[in-house]
């Protein structure tokens, strides 16, 4: 076969997936056979230029979805049925999440935000709209030592909707929790602290134990300070930057250190979306559920049955 550059692969499935241009077509503008054109379309698929996904409509577990419900006292439970492979579950439920989350923005006008990637992914899953009355607003400072990348989720989230942004340009922790003290005084801080009783919805995914120990810098002169009073042995997960432990208790003595949101503020929103889409974070998600902090859920239905054994022998 004629070696075609990957450029070359790119523009000639371009041409026939998008453009739909027939075979004939394309053959007589790149001066190819309709073999070579054929064989072209095949390699960009086996070298992942070209990737294809069937969308099928996702299956709902509504007697799974029943039992947590009314476990936990949620609003809302959504469990989807496990696909064959993990790639096509996380996928399943990035683009689920999207879909039902951009359904109750249609009637907010402030949206919580926090980081992480399974949030920026259901970001990236929102279509396009125009909603100049809505705006995304930071929870929370930002994490030492993560990426630039991470910092700008609430404008991302704004720009799929043409909406306002607030972000929150301080620290997630602070040694001193006088400089928290001092610092939501400043009149920027003043000027968010008013858009979070107004919150309509949050959306939010969860981290393990393992999450209080991301980032070396932090770790070395950070974590011994902040974490003095807490046993970390005993760290389920965290959520909005507080851990907790299985039973769903937040250690407190974190709370002082933390910049944005109070807890009870928190608690104030109405509509609370925690989606979870890692078969190991049952545990996590078991403490989160337990705490009361989760209104809405949205994970699979291996994840769930393992919450729900989890509940058992925990009980």
């Amino acid at each position: 076969m004629t070696l075609l550059t990957d450029e070359q692969l790119a523009n000639i499935a371009h041409d026939y997936f998008l453009s739909k241009l027939n075979i004939a077509d394309i053959s007589k503008k790149y001066d190819l056979s309709r073999y070579l054109i054929t064989k072209a379309l095949e390699e960009a698929e086996e070298k992942g230029i070209v990737k294809i996904s069937i969308y099928q409509s996702p299956k709902r577990a509504e007697k799974l979805e029943r039992k947590l419900q009314r476990l936990f006292n949620l609003k809302e439970v959504y469990i989807l049925e496990d696909l064959e492979t993990k790639n096509q579950d996380n996928e399943m439920i990035v683009n689920y999440a999207a879909k039902q989350i951009q359904n109750y923005t249609k009637s907010a006008h402030v949206v919580g935000l926090t980081w992480g990637t399974l949030i920026r992914d259901i970001i990236n899953n929102f279509p396009e709209t125009e909603r100049e009355d809505l705006t995304f607003v930071q929870l929370v400072g930002q994490a030492v030592n993560a990426s630039k990348r991470k910092n700008q989720l609430v404008q991302q989230a704004a720009d799929k909707f043409g909406a306002n942004c607030l972000t929150f340009p301080a620290p997630l922790y602070t040694i001193n929790p006088d400089f928290v003290k001092d610092i939501m005084k400043e009149p920027f801080f003043e000027y968010i602290k008013t858009f979070y009783p107004r919150i309509d919805l949050v959306f939010a995914s969860i981290g393990t134990a393992q999450s209080l120990e991301s980032g070396q810098f932090f770790m070395d002169y950070y974590a011994d300070k902040i974490f003095s009073h807490i046993d970390r042995s005993k760290v389920a997960g965290m959520i909005f930057g507080r851990p907790y432990d299985i039973d769903g208790n937040f250690f407190k003595p974190i709370e002082t250190h933390i910049c944005g949101i109070s807890f009870a503020e928190i608690m104030q929103i109405p509509n609370r979306f925690v989606i979870v889409k890692n078969r190991f974070k049952e545990d996590a998600l078991l403490g989160a559920l337990r705490s009361g902090i989760v209104t809405h859920l949205i994970t699979t239905s291996g994840i769930a049955e393992r919450v729900i054994r989890k509940n058992i022998e925990f009980s």
